[in-house]
């Protein structure tokens, strides 16, 4: 594996079981971390982005989840079949996670600074006192303007802000080589959003740390990642770095990923394009592309086939049949790019 690359997933495939049946809600997906690297995962909800991400820490519940297929590579190593208190040592002090809702993700009967220090302890050979100091710097250093003072607050103290903080302190008390966030700013409001996204920007430039964001803002990629992967319906759909999914777009799903946010020169008295339709189900997926049901330029192959993997440049690359050479020509290709890329 390329030393460059901190993490490789290849052909990962996770289900869950219900009363219903077996939800495939991770199909076949393969994508790659580089050290140092923001690699944002967008999709709608049930795309399979947090499923994909905690698959890789093993957090998901197992039962109902099974990890059906695929492997898993940290750090050169081959991490799939790791047992559990492995699992828990990487958990510990490589790969941390910042949760989607801050609200629920801290532990109301502790203080946050122990809640932070049992985090630090269980990473390493240090002492009580040590990692009391050292949850007072890393307080200090995503923001809290009294460090001494909060350690001793428990979390029905803190403001939604400064709880999102309190999980970044967390997850980045021990330096790890990858932070996982799962929608960090989903419950924070427009300006506590910014301040958050831009702490995980600083935290992960003094850190070097490789940072995976998970999100449905496409606003959010664009401040914070270097590289974006789409997800739709457990599936891969297209990948680039972010200057490729945002002024060369490839995929129908990303041009209406794209158009449905504000766009600078629209009007804002004009109601916002969305994609019509809904998800596929999971229990029975698609044999095509995902995508099929909700594309106006849908053909017969998208229905029967999964389209093959059309590379661009060695990062920018995507799955559809539009681009095939006996596939009709779409006119207005080259128009829907040319309007997003001046309009984003």
């Amino acid at each position: 594996m390329d030393r460059d690359i901190i993490l490789e997933v290849k052909n990962l495939n996770f289900s869950f079981t219900t009363y219903a049946g077996e939800v495939k809600a991770v199909r076949g997906v393969d994508f790659f971390l580089r050290r140092g690297e923001v690699l944002g995962i967008i999709g709608e909800s049930g795309s399979g982005k947090s499923v994909t991400a905690k698959s890789i820490t093993r957090i998901n519940p197992m039962p109902p989840g099974k990890f059906k297929e695929g492997k898993i590579f940290f750090d050169g190593q081959d991490i799939t079949n790791y047992t559990k208190k492995q699992m828990e040592k990487i958990r510990a002090k490589k790969i941390r996670m910042i949760f989607q809702d801050p609200m629920t993700s801290l532990n109301p009967t502790m203080k946050i600074g122990e809640q932070i220090a049992e985090g630090i302890l269980k990473a390493g050979n240090i002492s009580k006192n040590e990692a009391k100091e050292r949850v007072i710097e890393i307080l200090n250093n995503v923001g809290f303007s009294n460090p001494k003072l909060r350690y001793k607050e428990y979390p029905h103290e803190y403001s939604g802000g400064m709880k999102q903080r309190a999980m970044i302190a967390l997850a980045m008390s021990v330096n790890p080589e990858i932070l996982i966030a799962d929608e960090p700013t989903t419950a924070l409001d427009v300006t506590t959003q910014a301040q958050i996204l831009k702490l995980i920007k600083n935290m992960q430039r003094a850190y070097n740390t490789s940072v995976i964001m998970i999100t449905h803002d496409l606003g959010v990629v664009a401040n914070i990642a270097d590289r974006v992967i789409i997800m739709y319906a457990g599936k891969i759909l297209e990948t680039g770095m972010v200057k490729d999914i945002f002024f060369e777009p490839c995929h129908p799903y990303t041009w209406g990923l794209l158009q449905s946010i504000p766009l600078k020169n629209s009007n804002k008295e004009e109601p916002l394009k969305a994609i019509k339709g809904s998800p596929p189900d999971l229990f029975s997926p698609p044999l095509g592309c995902p995508f099929a049901p909700r594309c106006r330029y849908t053909m017969k192959v998208c229905i029967k086939c999964f389209p093959y993997k059309r590379k661009i440049t060695k990062d920018h690359y995507f799955y559809c049949w539009l681009y095939h050479e006996k596939a009709p020509k779409i006119e207005d290709i080259k128009e829907i790019r040319s309007f997003i890329t001046n309009n984003v």
